[in-house]
C-alpha cells in the first residue's frame, strides 16, 4: 500500500515511492529507494520537501500511532489532509519528478466532450494565429527589420492557458505539419512543449513568458541560412552543415539587434544544440556551463523534430521518438527528460510498467484511440511470482485496465531488461 506522510515521520526500513515537489527540491538523484541511512532522512527532512510516499508492500510500515496524509489506491487519494488537497487540486498530478514514476490520471482527462470540443477549436484558432504571427516575423528577420517579439506575448498567453488545461490538445495538433510548414510550425510546437515542460518542473508563472517566447524565437537564425539548404531533401555536405550549424549565433545576432528580448530567450537561441558531453555547437559548451533553460530547450527541439514531417526525413511515433533520446549517451541532460517524458504522458516502447491487476507489463506501443495511453503486453503476475500468458492491452479502450506505475526492471528482479525486453517483444501473444 502507498501512504503519503510528512517527511517528519520517516524512519529507517521505508521504501521511498516518490517525492513531492519539482525536480530540483530534493537531492536525490532516484525518487525510488530503501531508506537504509540516517543520512538519508536528514538530507529529506532539510529539503525543501514536505512529504514523501512511502510504499509500505517494499519497506517498513508506517506506525499505527502515526496518521498519513493519505493513502494511494489504484492511482486515486483517500485524502486526509485539507493542505493536500489543496495541493492536489493546484497540481491535478500526483506523481514524482522521476521518470519512475506514478502514473495518475490528470485533469485534463476529466473534460467533458463538449469542453474538450471547445477547446480543439480554440487551440487550433491560436495554432494558425501563431503560425501567422511567426511567418511575420521571421519575414522581418530576413529582411534585416528588428524582431518585434512583443507581438507574440498575446500568442504565449494563448498557448499557456492551453497546456494548462490539457496539453494533449494543442500539442497534438502542432505535431501536424506538412514539411512546408515545418519551420513556422516547428517553432510554435517547441513554444508550448517549453511551456508544458516548465509547468512540470515547477517554474513560476511569472517565467512562462521568457521560456514561451524563447520556444517561438529559437530559430530565428534559420531565416539567415538560403532555402536550398534548409529544404534541401538529401543529405547535407560538410560545407552546408557548415552553413546550417551557423544559425544559432545568426539568431542571437538578430535578437541582440532587437528591443525587448530577455537574456532566457537570447541563450536558448544561442545554445539549443549544444549537448551536455560538449559535442554540441555553435560553442561545444560542455553540461556545467549549460543553463536550465538550455538543457530544456534542447529536448523538445529535437523532440518536435524527429516527430515532425521534414524535407529530409518522415516522422517517428512519440514513443519511437522518446525511446531513440533516451539511447543519445550525452546528449541530454537525463533528469529534465526524465520530466520531459513525464510532462507529455507518453511512455516509450519497452518501458516496464506495473497494473492495476498485480501484473507486469511492457509497453509495445501507443494506442490510436487517446494519444497518452499505451498498447502493453502483460508477461508476469505480481500475485503467484509467475509468468503468465503474454496478453496485449490498449489502454485506450480497455477503461478498467489501469496503468499504476513505471516500475525499475532492476528493482524487479530483472537486471538485463534490455535483452529481456527485446525478447518479449519480438514475441506475439500467441505464440
Amino acid at each position: 500500500m502507498l501512504r503519503k506522510i510528512q517527511t517528519r515521520q520517516l524512519e529507517l526500513g521505508m521504501f521511498i515511492h516518490s517525492m513531492e515537489g519539482s525536480w530540483f527540491d530534493h537531492p536525490f538523484w532516484r525518487s525510488r529507494f530503501l531508506l537504509d541511512d540516517q543520512a538519508q532522512i536528514e538530507q529529506i527532512v532539510s529539503s525543501d520537501v514536505a512529504r514523501v510516499t512511502i510504499d509500505e508492500s517494499r519497506g517498513k510500515k508506517l506506525s499505527p500511532s502515526s496518521k498519513p496524509l493519505a493513502i494511494l489506491e489504484g492511482g486515486e487519494a483517500k485524502v486526509y489532509s485539507p493542505k493536500l488537497v489543496e495541493a492536489l487540486e493546484r497540481s491535478a498530478i500526483d506523481r514524482p519528478r522521476s521518470y519512475l514514476r506514478d502514473v495518475t490520471q490528470p485533469a485534463f482527462n476529466r473534460l467533458t466532450s463538449r469542453e474538450r470540443t471547445a477547446e480543439l477549436r480554440r487551440a487550433s484558432a491560436t495554432i494558425k494565429r501563431s503560425r501567422a504571427a511567426v511567418m511575420a516575423l521571421f519575414e522581418d528577420a530576413r529582411l534585416g527589420k528588428p524582431v518585434k517579439s512583443r507581438k507574440l506575448t498575446p500568442l504565449i498567453k494563448q498557448i499557456s492557458r492551453s497546456v494548462n488545461i490539457d496539453p494533449t490538445i494543442i500539442l497534438n495538433i502542432a505535431l501536424i505539419k506538412t514539411k512546408e510548414e515545418y519551420s513556422y510550425l516547428h517553432s510554435v510546437s517547441v513554444c508550448a512543449l517549453m511551456i508544458n515542460l516548465a509547468r512540470k518542473m515547477g517554474f513560476p508563472e511569472r517565467q512562462m513568458h521568457d521560456i514561451g517566447m524563447a520556444g517561438f524565437l529559437h530559430d530565428v537564425g534559420k531565416t539567415a541560412i538560403p532555402d536550398s539548404i534548409l529544404s534541401k531533401p538529401g543529405k547535407l555536405d560538410e560545407s552546408e552543415w557548415n552553413v546550417i550549424r551557423s544559425h544559432p549565433q545568426q539568431g542571437h545576432d538578430i535578437l541582440s539587434a532587437s528591443e525587448g528580448v530577455s537574456g532566457i530567450v537570447l541563450e536558448v537561441c544561442l545554445r539549443h544544440h549544444e549537448k551536455m558531453d560538449g559535442t554540441g555547437y555553435p560553442g561545444g559548451i560542455f553540461a556545467a556551463d549549460l543553463s536550465i533553460f538550455t538543457r530544456m530547450s534542447s529536448i523538445c527541439d529535437v523532440y518536435d523534430a524527429i516527430t515532425s514531417q521534414r524535407p529530409y526525413s518522415a516522422p517517428l511515433s512519440a514513443s519511437q521518438a522518446l525511446a531513440e533520446m533516451m539511447s543519445w549517451s550525452g546528449h541530454f541532460d537525463p533528469l529534465i527528460f526524465c520530466d520531459f517524458v513525464d510532462s507529455l504522458g507518453i511512455l516509450p516502447v519497452g518501458t516496464l510498467v506495473r497494473l492495476n491487476h498485480d501484473e507486469l507489463a511492457v509497453v509495445i506501443g501507443e494506442s490510436p484511440s487517446h494519444y497518452s495511453e499505451p498498447i502493453v503486453r502483460s508477461f508476469h503476475s505480481l500475485d503467484t511470482n509467475l509468468a503468465i500468458a503474454p496478453q496485449d492491452i490498449d489502454l485506450g479502450l480497455e477503461r478498467s485496465r489501469k496503468l499504476l506505475a513505471v516500475e525499475d526492471p532492476e528493482d524487479r528482479g530483472f537486471p538485463d531488461w534490455s535483452s529481456f525486453s527485446a525478447l518479449l517483444l519480438s514475441k506475439a501473444p500467441d505464440s
